[in-house]
């Protein structure tokens, strides 16, 4: 008699029904385990096949009966273990545990298929693999989520970084429960509008008590303000049958506020872009070649009778006894015209996830409307493009708030749709633009241009608007690369275009990766040397 049979053997009269039975306990243990792992069972209620990440809207509906099962078996497990008198209050705060795994469990199939075929075929061996599969699925079934305590804290190396700089964010995690965490998931709430340029903000770990453990990741800079939103934590038992899904937010150790929410906030300050001497009506801060009321010293005149006593020379009639007046140099306001150049070539960028010309000339547009407003000068905005805007010289907060509005709605309009290849279409509406804006712009008011200088075109704008009597100033910020040829290709081409506009032109050459003020004072000196 073989091995296998000879334990089974030996029940004598009872080897027929003995494993019947048994058999039909494997049948009713298994069964029964399907049954509490149906979603709509309380026991496992609320699990997903794949154990991906939840949204809040998806597991909230399912979740409700499960935390009432999940509870009668929490206060079950208190009253019998060690921590029955322990804290009731922590263990509300625990976030809902939820099962996870497969409608059908491939593992208790095999299982109860080798048990079944172990006691038909009198086959010990057979028998004892289909109660180790048991034995599994019964811890599986058995162990819970662990009782999670975390705290988050989250660095950021700079939070007023200057355009397409490279921001590091650390998150550093730290078990504050009593029991380990043996599966600790995490994923970083990062701001929608910031690309991750490398790293991940998804985590893994695991975490005894006390433990802590960091990563981290490095996001894009763009402007305007970006916060960071809550970080989603999955906890999972041992076997990975039971979890639970929190969201949080993460603490700033440095913030001088505990509560102050996680933002970067990207803005560079435009100093005052020096203008020509062409000047309006009313004081400001632009220097003329007229003497008046100002603090330059400009010259001394003979004195007339409706001169102020003030500006009498009293020190030369102390000495000549001869009455003169002094003037001085003249500061009046300006009439600025910011034009943004929106058209499809100005769509560039230097590379991926990197803010392109468009966003950055707007971006200086509104740095330079606050100091010309600021400077008493009156301030209008066009955008030059498939999506035409104009707006009115004036000056104050209202104003300002204006160019503001217009520069934040500006659409992401393109020229695509007037066909690649019918070049005589797009000049012809180039040309309507350009003599929509000019008439409709004053006279003697001086253009600010912004543009990447990213073709011909845009020079040709810049020298007829000096034709027609404007005093220009272009702003370029450089989006051309030098990583490829034709990058290289293109670098020559703007630096071209910028020098045949130099001279009759002030030209603001900017790098992103500088802030915008050092290239206005780079500038200046080329322009007072």
């Amino acid at each position: 008699m073989s091995l296998g049979v000879a334990p089974l053997a030996a029940l004598g009269p009872l080897s027929v029904v003995a494993p019947l039975a048994v058999l039909g306990l494997l049948v009713t243990i298994y069964f029964a385990a399907f049954w509490a792992a149906s979603p709509e069972h309380s026991l496992f209620s609320g699990f997903t096949g794949d154990g991906a990440l939840h949204d809040e809207s998806d597991s909230s509906g399912e979740s409700g009966a499960g935390d009432d099962g999940d509870a009668d078996d929490g206060d079950s497990d208190d009253a019998d273990g060690p921590n029955a008198d322990g804290d009731s209050d922590e263990a509300d705060d625990q976030p809902p545990e939820t099962r996870i795994g497969p409608r059908w469990d491939p593992g208790t199939t095999v299982a109860l298929l080798a048990g079944a075929g172990g006691i038909l075929t009198k086959n010990t061996t057979m028998f004892l693999a289909g109660a180790v599969g048991f034995v599994y699925a019964a811890y599986r079934y058995g162990t819970r989520a662990p009782e999670v305590s975390v705290a988050i804290e989250r660095a950021i190396s700079d939070r007023s970084p200057l355009p397409s700089d490279e921001v590091e964010v650390t998150l550093t995690l730290r078990n504050d429960g009593e029991e380990p965490i043996p599966d600790l998931r995490v994923v970083d709430g990062v701001p929608e509008q910031l690309g991750v340029s490398s790293g991940s903000p998804r985590f893994g770990t695991s975490l005894q008590p006390g433990e802590a453990a960091a990563f981290s990741y490095e996001v894009r800079a763009r402007r305007g303000t970006h916060e960071f939103g809550e970080t989603r934590l999955v906890a999972r038992n041992v076997s990975g049958s039971a979890e639970r899904r929190w969201e949080r937010e993460a603490d700033l150790p440095d913030a001088p506020d505990p509560d102050e929410a996680a933002t970067i906030t990207c803005e560079t300050r435009a100093d005052d872009v020096p203008l020509p001497a062409d000047t309006a009506s009313h004081p400001g801060q632009i220097t003329t070649d007229s003497g008046g009321e100002g603090v330059e010293f400009y010259a001394t005149r003979e004195y007339q009778p409706a001169d102020p006593m003030s500006r009498i020379d009293w020190k030369r009639y102390a000495k000549t006894r001869e009455l003169t007046t002094v003037d001085f140099r003249e500061t009046q306001a300006a009439t600025v015209v910011l034009v943004v150049d929106t058209r499809t070539p100005a769509h560039v960028s230097r590379r991926s996830g990197e803010p392109d010309a468009v966003e950055l000339t707007r971006y200086a547009a509104e740095r330079l409307a606050e100091a010309f407003v600021r400077r008493n000068d009156r301030v209008g905005l066009a955008l030059f493009g498939p999506a035409e805007r104009y707006l009115d010289p004036g000056g104050g907060e209202g104003q300002l708030a204006r160019v503001r509005a217009e520069l934040d709605a500006t659409p992401e309009a393109s020229d695509h749709g007037i066909g690649l290849f019918d070049e005589s279409r797009r000049q012809r509406a180039n040309e309507s633009r350009f003599e929509t804006l000019r008439k409709r712009m004053p006279d003697g008011a001086q253009v600010v241009f912004l543009s990447p200088m990213a073709d011909e075109y845009a020079v040709e704008v810049v020298r007829r608007f000096k034709a027609y009597g404007h005093a220009v100033t272009v702003v370029s910020p450089d989006v051309t690369g030098s990583e490829t040829a034709g990058g290289s290709v293109e670098r020559i081409e703007r630096d071209r275009r910028l020098g045949d506009l130099r001279g009759p032109v002030r030209v603001v050459d900017w790098s992103p990766d500088e802030p915008i003020r050092s290239a206005v004072s780079k500038a200046t000196a080329r322009w007072s040397g």
